[in-house]
């Protein structure tokens, strides 16, 4: 089994411990700008899904697999590894087949490392709405499918031999990694090792931790954050691995070892899925909870409307939204959350529809006229005030929240 000792200054805790640098608490719109521009959030599927290995069809096999299942099930939506073993939670998943909407066998591609005689693939999926439940009755994080993309740099030393992982690697350990992230949830990239990435970082500058080279080479990527990887075994010993997740101006470092090279990147995929998670799925017990006023700019048509309001009901957060206030080409939305501020401010960030406004460009355009008048395009799809009420809207009717609220823009 893989050991991770992290250390800051005399203290060392083990197996999973995280350093944090910069106790800066950012505020909804500071957030915004140090995210890399035009950053590229992913969709991660299969988050209610597993698939586990089995060599028969046999009942209790199949009910032992299931509780294999479940367990990775709710550590890739939850972002805790943990957390299938947590008390509550396993009282309330202790019958996994009542969370279970359907499984199916599969045979084991030859060529894989699980071809073995009689070997099977077992794949189940659970029900995310019971999924869910159990994990917020526990006050664990939810975690939708929109989740922040990862670059990972890692520089491997093997025996003293010294390689880079690019996305076209032969090396045994790119499949690892790919498989480890796809099993936890955690979106990745990996570098394409290309002349320019070659010219712009060495094997030296990841080894040494230069994390200032690190990040420019890093920009053509655009990704929400960059995982650096470490990687060693001598001759006669265990795997060693450094690992050092760069997110904006944080930077979180963490240590481990183990017999084989799947240990030591499983405990890199599980500190920096752990650590993405509590900044971008925190669970709804965390900050200020009930009602949040978010307005949105350049709504000119009802289609807008109507591209907006699904997106923001699409949230993982959100629970209810409802239309309170039009202002010029402007729409103030009431939306039920189960987190504050910040968090949807972070979940927004990750997304392609929306964008921060600033306090002056705001000020300028708010006044009291019809949205559906002079604010649209002559081109555009025209319709009229009452269609508003049509569109599609879900929670109940409110009055608005009192808060000053969020801006943003709508982007194209």
């Amino acid at each position: 089994m893989g050991m991770l000792t992290c250390r800051s200054g005399s203290h060392s805790v083990r197996f999973m411990c995280k350093v944090m640098i910069s106790g800066r608490l950012w505020t909804a719109l500071w957030l915004f700008l140090w995210l890399p521009s035009g950053g590229m959030a992913a969709e991660v599927s299969g988050l209610y899904e597993a698939e586990v290995t089995v060599f028969s069809q046999k009942r209790s096999e199949r009910a032992t697999a299931m509780v294999s299942a479940l367990a990775e099930v709710l550590a890739k939506v939850s972002g805790r590894r943990d957390a299938a073993m947590l008390r509550g939670v396993a009282r309330d998943s202790k019958r996994p087949a009542h969370l279970l909407q359907q499984y199916r066998y599969r045979a084991v591609p030859t060529d894989s490392a699980d071809a073995e005689d009689g070997a099977q693939m077992l794949l189940f999926r659970f029900d995310k709405a019971a999924v869910d439940k159990v994990l917020r009755d526990n006050g664990l994080p939810v975690w939708g499918a929109t989740r922040p993309s990862s670059l990972v740099w890692l520089a491997v030393e093997d025996e003293g031999r010294r390689y880079l992982v690019g996305e076209d690697s032969p090396e045994p350990v790119q499949a690892l990694l790919m498989a480890e992230a796809k099993r936890r949830g955690l979106a990745v990239r990996l570098p394409l090792m290309d002349l320019q990435d070659q010219q712009a970082l060495r094997f030296g500058d990841i080894w040494g931790g230069f994390s200032d080279v690190i990040l420019r080479a890093s920009r053509r990527y655009r990704t929400e954050a960059v995982l650096v990887g470490r990687l060693y075994r001598p001759a006669d010993g265990d795997w060693q691995a450094q690992w050092t997740l760069l997110e904006g101006q944080d930077m979180h470092s963490w240590a481990g070892n183990g017999v084989l090279s799947a240990e030591v990147i499983d405990i890199g995929v599980a500190g920096a899925i752990e650590t993405l998670a509590s900044r971008y799925a925190p669970t709804s017990g965390q900050g200020r909870t009930g009602q949040l006023s978010l307005t949105v700019a350049e709504v000119r048509t009802l289609s807008d409307y109507a591209r907006v309001s699904r997106y923001l009901a699409s949230l993982q957060q959100v629970t209810g939204l409802q239309a309170s206030r039009v202002a010029a080409d402007r729409v103030t939305f009431e939306l039920d959350v189960e987190s504050g501020p910040e968090a949807i401010a972070q979940i927004i960030a990750l997304g392609d529809v929306l964008v921060p406004l600033t306090p002056d460009a705001y000020d300028s355009g708010d006044r009291q006229v019809n949205m559906f008048d002079s604010g649209f395009d002559d081109n555009a799809q025209r319709t009229s005030p009452d269609a508003l009420s049509m569109a599609p809207v879900f929670g109940p009717v409110r009055h608005p929240a009192q808060n000053e609220g969020q801006m943003y823009r709508l982007l194209p």
